[in-house]
This record gives C-alpha cells, sequence and structure tokens, in this order.
C-alpha cells in the first residue's frame, strides 16, 4: 500500500487552507448580495457534455472512464458547461436573467509544476438570459470586487473574440481550424496561425501585433472595410468598456484586438484579471451566447468568469486568530471537568483549544506558551468539583474560578 499522494495531486494545509476558506467566504458574501444564487455542481459528467464545445486541448487533459455501467464519463475539467447544463434543465424557464455562482473541484491531467495540479478548485459566475452590454460589466465588476475584497490591486485585460473569429474566417479557417488558431493566439504562438492566413489576414495580424490593438475607433475602421462581420463585436465592445470604466473608475483597463482566450464556446466579449504583483491572469471569462443553444436549449445569451481558488489564495494572507484559552485536565479524574470548561469557553471570541487527555501543570503551561495563548486553564482534583485553575501567561498570575464565571473571566 502506498502512502503517498497520487502524480499531480496534494494536500492543502495550515494557512493556505486558511486563506482558501476566506476566500470562499468572501465570495460567498458577495455574491449572495449581488443576487447570485448559489448551486453545487457534480465533480463527474457525461463525457459527451464536456465535449461538446470543449475544444481539443481540454480534451487532451481529460479524467474520462467508463463506469460500472457502461456510460462514458469524465471528471469536470472546468464547470461552465455543468452550470449550463443545470440552466437547460432546472432554469430555462426561471424569469430570466438567472444569476449563478458556484464553487467546486476540477480536474486536468495536465503536466504537474509549480503553481499547477490535476485536481484544483473553481470558483464561476455565470448569468444566463441577457445580451446587454451591462450585463458583461456587472460580471466584470463583480469579479474586480471580488479580487478587492481580498486585498488585489487589479487591472483588466478586455477584448472581443469576434474580431480574431472573423479575420481567421476570411482566411477559410472555419470548425476545428479556427478553434486551433484561436488556442494558438492565446499562448501567443502567433506563427503557428500565420502560414494558414491570406494576404489581407497576415497583413491585418500583423498590425495587431503592433502598437495600435487597443485602437478600438482604428480597428472599426478597418472591419467596415475589411471584415464587415466584425463590426458589431468592436462597436459592442467600446460600449462594455464605457460601462466598465463607468462602475470601475479606479481600475486599469487594457483594451486588445488581438486578445484571444482558448476555450470554444466564447463568441463575443471576453477579459481577464491580473494583479500588478503576479504576472499570470487571476480569472476570465466572456461571453458565450451559443452554448445553451447547442446543448439542447433554447437560444439564451450568457456570460460568465471563472478563477482557481487555489492561485488566488496565494495572493490572500491568513488572518490572525487570537489564541485566548487552552483546557488541560491534569488527572483522568477531571476529564469531565475539563470538558466542561472546554464548553463554557468555546464560541467565545478568538480560538479556545483543549487537549483531551492529561498532563502536568508544569507541561500544560509550556504547551500553551510555545501556541501563544493568554490563559491556560487547569482542571484538576485540587479545587472543588465546579472550579478551575485560570493562569494568565503574560502576568504569571494565576487564580480559582468558578466554571459558570470562567468566559467572563477571560
Amino acid at each position: 500500500m502506498k502512502l503517498e499522494l497520487v502524480r499531480g495531486m496534494r494536500d492543502i494545509v495550515g494557512d493556505e487552507a486558511v486563506a482558501q476558506r476566506v476566500f470562499k467566504e468572501r465570495a460567498a458574501s458577495l455574491l449572495d448580495s449581488a443576487g447570485y444564487q448559489e448551486v453545487i455542481l457534480p465533480s463527474i459528467e457525461y463525457y459527451d457534455l464536456i465535449a461538446a464545445k470543449a475544444g481539443q486541448e481540454l480534451l487532451d487533459s481529460l479524467y474520462e472512464f467508463m463506469d460500472r455501467g457502461g456510460r462514458k464519463v469524465a471528471l469536470t475539467p472546468e464547470l461552465t458547461a455543468s452550470a449550463t447544463r443545470l440552466y437547460v434543465t432546472r432554469f430555462r424557464d426561471a424569469p430570466k436573467p438567472v444569476k449563478l455562482w458556484y464553487v467546486g473541484p476540477c480536474f486536468r491531467y495536465d503536466e504537474p509544476q509549480r503553481g499547477r495540479y490535476r485536481q484544483f478548485t473553481q470558483l464561476g459566475v455565470e448569468v444566463f438570459g441577457s445580451s446587454s452590454p451591462l450585463a458583461d460589466a456587472e460580471v466584470v465588476f463583480i469579479a474586480a470586487s471580488l479580487l478587492k475584497s481580498i486585498g488585489i490591486d487589479t487591472w483588466l485585460k478586455v477584448g472581443n473574440i469576434s474580431f480574431l473569429r472573423a479575420l481567421l474566417q476570411d482566411s477559410g479557417l472555419e470548425g476545428s481550424g479556427m478553434l486551433s488558431a484561436i488556442r494558438s493566439l492565446d499562448h501567443g504562438r502567433y506563427e503557428e496561425v500565420e502560414g494558414s492566413l491570406n494576404a489581407r489576414g497576415k497583413k491585418i495580424m500583423e498590425e495587431l501585433m503592433g502598437s495600435r490593438k487597443g485602437d478600438l475607433d482604428y480597428w472599426e475602421g478597418i472591419a467596415e472595410s475589411e471584415l464587415p462581420s466584425a463590426v458589431h463585436g468592436l462597436r459592442r465592445l467600446k460600449k462594455v468598456v464605457e460601462l466598465i470604466r463607468a462602475m470601475l473608475p479606479a481600475v486599469e483597463i487594457n483594451v486588445d484586438v488581438s486578445f484571444a482566450r482558448g476555450l470554444a464556446y466564447y463568441t463575443d466579449f471576453i477579459f481577464e484579471a491580473y494583479s500588478h504583483s503576479m504576472g499570470e491572469a487571476l480569472l476570465g471569462g466572456g461571453r458565450y451566447d451559443n452554448l445553451v443553444e447547442e446543448l439542447g436549449g433554447p437560444p439564451t445569451p450568457a456570460v460568465g468568469f471563472a478563477t482557481g481558488v487555489d492561485r488566488v489564495a496565494l495572493l490572500v494572507k491568513a488572518p490572525e486568530v487570537e489564541k485566548v484559552a487552552l483546557v488541560v485536565p491534569l488527572d483522568e479524574d477531571s476529564l469531565g471537568k475539563a470538558g466542561k470548561a472546554f464548553s463554557a469557553v468555546s464560541g467565545r471570541p478568538g480560538r479556545h483549544e483543549m487537549v483531551p487527555g492529561p498532563m502536568s501543570a508544569r507541561d500544560a503551561i509550556e504547551r500553551a506558551l510555545k501556541g501563544s495563548f493568554h490563559y491556560v486553564v487547569l482542571a484538576g482534583n485540587r479545587e472543588g468539583p465546579e472550579e478551575v485553575v485560570l493562569r494568565d501567561l503574560s502576568s504569571r498570575t494565576q487564580k480559582t474560578v468558578k466554571l459558570k464565571e470562567l468566559a467572563q473571566a477571560l
């Protein structure tokens, strides 16, 4: 029997575990107050659901298998498809928009490296049933507010994937060829795409790599004359950026027409949020107006984002909790008294712990000092049946306290 971790997996303990909990608690408070409904999604879905719009790169990383009933299933590599399935099966007739949020484990069979594991926790937000640019701006506002709630100074990268789709389509790229090209662009491998472009596409792509990638007026002019199917997306991006700036006036926004995100279902607005202290994106998302229909639902616009809790938690400082009292029984006959003392202080502000087995007073005091507690509560048989000794470790004084008065004495 191996007592080692499966490759690519890890245990999360200590301050990092606390930091993840803090982030999820802040997210829950923010999203609940903003009218988003929490849902809990399964970690296993039918393979066909995930494969519908996953893209080859994601498919190559799936944990897929046949279950005992002979059904092909997979561990969820991300949760937007699951949330969309939930919308189609449970919320399609609900008043629009439907606003959902979730947090749960995801699995990808990628090559493990520092900060990237084969199991990770994803937190996501989805808005179904609104095509308004304000819905896009709201999702970005929620994303930036979420990072701000844990003290992260954010800047945003925004774009519209429809421009690149129009550019690639103009060069004859469709289906898997287009998705492969978008994935290459997402990873910055422009040379892999150049050979598939026509002369006009190469010229536009060369300009995109220059200094004017954020000039929406310029690119709208290019689209009007060269790529008319991209005009609407660029005009819509202008409006979304205007709304984001109204909602987040202090946040830096980097508009980038060459910006791509590799997931196959994005159709329009896309964005990522970064920290000034970390180079990689902390979260990302965008609009996916076709996914609901492609999964069997009615035509439904949708927009959302997701973030890796593991990565964001690295920037969260675990809060320091004041250690108040350590409760210790001094002998076997005083176990019950120690239990009563612990129940008297449990739930009070700060951290209170109990040692379940007896130890000497000297060892109890030493343990409390090493643990940075303010007090040690000694439950022994020298005092009355309803009394304990309360020792103040800073003043090195102690007194006998009745159990019913213990909480007030701390």
